[in-house]
């Protein structure tokens, strides 16, 4: 394969000369496919390229674009010059003679001099287009797109791949860029031959580009296999492995040359990605045992680029630059350090590491040193294994726009196992196959439609099954109420979520999942699982749903959308970064607490709307509530910007949470905090990303010397920001003053 950089620049485009040897257009990396259908040993070459694969679209695509315009135009005039040629010979004196059509190429003369046969293989019209790798959808991965020419032609055919999201298509994700509000061209005006298709992480089967390896072909040819990963991002992001691997048949020169297949070259994509562990941003990365079933997250990570030729990975910061708990700190922006970076590609053995994703204010110089410390470290991790310091495995490069790098999987060996380069081949132990064995690759097998099988005796099955059978690639839905029933299920279809009550008709669902686990083999160790326990279920039902190893314990109330999205991230073998609050150890006191105000569901009243009003022009945000928790609900009793609403779920409410807390709950920025990330007032409407909570007390309804609380008075906004120590002196005030408010009430 040949991959050629056109972007390599993060966050945004710097057409700067500081940054011209690097480069400043946003990422987009092109790759060929070695395939050579019409040459041979002797040579002779149709001018054609292999399978054309583009990972990510950023302002670099705008030249790949020209390029692969220009290599269109190139071939359509071959084609049309085959066509026009006779058959017959034109003369010696510049002309051809002895040329045969397009079922086969046979003797060729130049000026009277002969150039080298090709095969006679009869060439299929070339098609033009390939397939586009999309690591996420964030506007540097994506910009180039609207740009780029080829997507606007009708002789192309693209098949675009991406994350596939949880509430939109990737098709609708990427026309958001091109609304009207945004760009002239929409989306839908596009008319190459493109099909969108979302991925989820697959590290093993993957899916095949350019067919699989044959074996009656007569003519050499290649196949890359694509698999996936998910990375550590603010959104889902795929990391890419591309594995080339390649099948030459028997040569018929006269020194019965063998071109034989290998193990394949490969590159990894790793871009956006972020240590799950961050402690590991300065180093200390520890390799996996072998001997130990489990493996920490960023171990699982490594193991996905594992023995790559080139991994490609995202390197934007030194760890000065990342700097935890710094007032400029760069944690949880979703990017590597050069120390992670290093140490992980050792430790994999990678062949060569490309420094990838350069930050928008590194200029050449910067990144000249950034290099060089990168090989440093290389060579103090050479010497730390006991290897010699003159001859470290990893070879360190940063990524700049135009430098190609050639991995070619063919080698061409005779029977001695020298290549006609004079390299011995690497065989490693592995054994070499002639082309006439059967060197096929296992075709990506379709694993066909998810299934999620429903456990459900008291919970209603029909709001969740509508919601999952209504989306795109909707998952069958089985519901099952009996313990015999569900078993027989599951071992005979291995669903891909299982959600329970903990209650059904001949046993719990612990003891349900207890079997799953213990007695149906790798599957049952792995399938994730949900349990919906009672509200009287309390620290003891938790300890044993963690001893079961449950991706989650529902307890208590519930929305069907919470559900819905716990089980789609659970089918996407996504984290969920969206938490339900726990109930309060005294929640049916503060219920009943909150029920004898006769506050909820009154009409408004001017004594609360004066404060909201003041607490929103002072905090000077868009949002200011005072939110009533409710056993399935947070009601508004006021509201000061969220024209029409009255309540949410309360599993939706960051409220549940602020009432568990005796002083103020502060969220600077939502979209990286794990409670709140997911929840759809972050990724919707009205997209909170700040909020301040105060909690609101009352006097118990059981013991008037003790406090409830039953909500807060909050402030929200849609841009990430703190609170200074007077701001949360100011919100507790107003909280203070709702409060007093409330006791006068009692008093009248």
């Amino acid at each position: 394969m040949k991959i050629q950089i056109y972007g390599c620049r993060g966050s945004i485009p710097r057409p700067n000369p500081e940054m011209a040897r690097y480069g400043g257009n946003t990422p987009c990396i092109e790759v060929v496919s070695s395939s050579r259908q019409c040459d041979s040993v002797d040579g002779g070459d149709c001018g054609r390229v292999g399978h054309r694969i583009i990972l990510d679209l950023g302002s670099g695509a705008v030249d790949l674009g020209q390029k692969v315009m220009g290599e269109m135009f190139q071939a359509k005039k071959r084609q049309q010059a085959e066509q026009e040629i006779p058959n017959e010979g034109r003369g010696e004196e510049g002309g051809r003679s002895s040329i045969t059509t397009s079922d086969g190429l046979d003797e060729v003369k130049v000026g009277g001099k002969e150039e080298p046969k090709r095969n006679n293989v009869k060439l299929a019209p070339q098609k033009f287009g390939g397939t586009i790798l999309l690591t996420h959808t964030h506007w540097d991965h994506i910009q180039g797109l609207p740009f780029f020419v080829p997507l606007y032609l009708p002789q192309f055919e693209w098949t675009i791949y991406g994350p596939r999201g949880i509430a939109k298509s990737l098709q609708e994700i990427l026309s958001g860029q091109m609304q009207h509000d945004y760009f002239p061209v929409r989306l839908g005006d596009m008319t190459s031959k493109t099909k969108y298709q979302g991925l989820c992480e697959d590290m093993e089967k993957g899916f095949w580009l350019e067919g699989d390896i044959s074996t009656d072909c007569d003519h050499p040819t290649s196949s890359i296999k694509v698999t996936s990963k998910y990375l550590n991002h603010s959104v889902l992001t795929l990391g890419y492995k591309l594995e080339e691997f390649a099948q030459i048949p028997l040569s018929s020169t006269s020194n019965q040359l063998f071109r034989r297949k290998k193990r394949g070259v490969s590159m990894a994509y790793i871009t956006d990605h972020e240590p799950f562990d961050h402690a590991l941003a300065n180093g200390g990365f520890t390799p996996r045992d072998p001997r130990k079933p489990n493996c920490t997250a960023d171990q699982y990570h490594v193991q996905f680029f594992e023995d790559v030729d080139i991994l490609v990975h995202d390197c934007q910061y030194l760890f000065s630059e990342y700097a935890p708990g710094s007032p400029t700190s760069k944690e949880y922006w979703g990017h590597s350090t050069v120390e992670y970076v290093v140490e992980v590609a050792f430790y994999a053995n990678v062949k060569q590491l490309l420094l990838f994703h350069h930050d928008p204010q590194r200029s050449d110089d910067q990144m000249d040193d950034l290099l060089i410390y990168a090989r440093e470290l290389a060579v103090k991790l050479e010497e730390k294994c006991g290897g010699d310091k003159e001859n470290v495995r990893l070879k360190v490069d940063a990524a700049k726009e135009g430098d190609t790098y050639d991995l070619d999987p063919y080698v061409f060996l005779d029977e001695n196992d020298v290549s006609i380069d004079g390299d011995v081949s690497e065989s490693n132990g592995e054994s070499i196959h002639h082309a006439n064995d059967d060197v096929s690759p296992p075709r990506s097998v379709n694993t066909g439609q998810q299934c999620v099988l429903l456990g459900f005796y008291e919970s209603a099955s029909g709001p969740i099954r509508d919601m999952l059978e209504s989306t795109d690639n909707s998952p069958k839905v089985e519901v099952l109420q009996s313990r015999d029933e569900l078993l027989h299920f599951a071992e005979q279809n291995h669903p891909s979520v299982i959600v329970l009550d903990n209650l059904l008709f001949g046993c719990t669902g612990f003891e349900f999942c207890k079997v799953i686990r213990t007695e149906m083999g790798e599957w049952g160790k792995n399938v994730p699982m949900l349990v919906i326990a009672c509200p009287g279920e309390g620290q003891r039902a938790r300890l044993t749903a963690e001893r079961l190893n449950l991706d989650d314990f529902i307890q208590g109330p519930y929305s069907p959308s919470y559900l819905f999205t716990r089980i789609q991230v659970s089918l996407l073998r996504m984290p969920l970064r969206w938490r339900r609050a726990p109930l309060a150890e005294n929640e049916s006191e503060r219920l009943a607490t909150l029920q004898s105000t006769g506050l909820l569901d009154s009409l408004p009243e001017e004594r609360f709307d004066r404060i909201t009003r003041l607490a929103k022009a002072m905090f000077k945000v868009p949002i200011s509530l005072v939110s009533l928790v409710d056993e399935d609900r947070q009601w508004f009793k006021s509201n000061q910007g969220l024209a029409g609403a009255t309540e949410t779920p309360r599993d939706y409410a960051f409220c549940s949470h602020a009432i568990l807390t005796d002083d103020i709950m502060v969220v600077p920025d939502a979209l990286q905090d794990e409670r709140f990330a997911d929840n759809p007032l972050v990724e919707g409407s009205p997209n909170i990303r700040f909020y301040a909570g105060c909690p609101i007390k009352a006097s118990s309804c059981e013991d008037g010397s003790n406090k409830m609380p039953i909500g807060t008075l909050c402030v929200i906004d849609s841009k990430p920001r703190d609170l200074s120590e007077d701001e949360r002196r100011a919100l507790k005030d107003f909280g203070a003053m709702i409060e007093q408010e409330l006791e006068l009430s009692n008093d009248r």
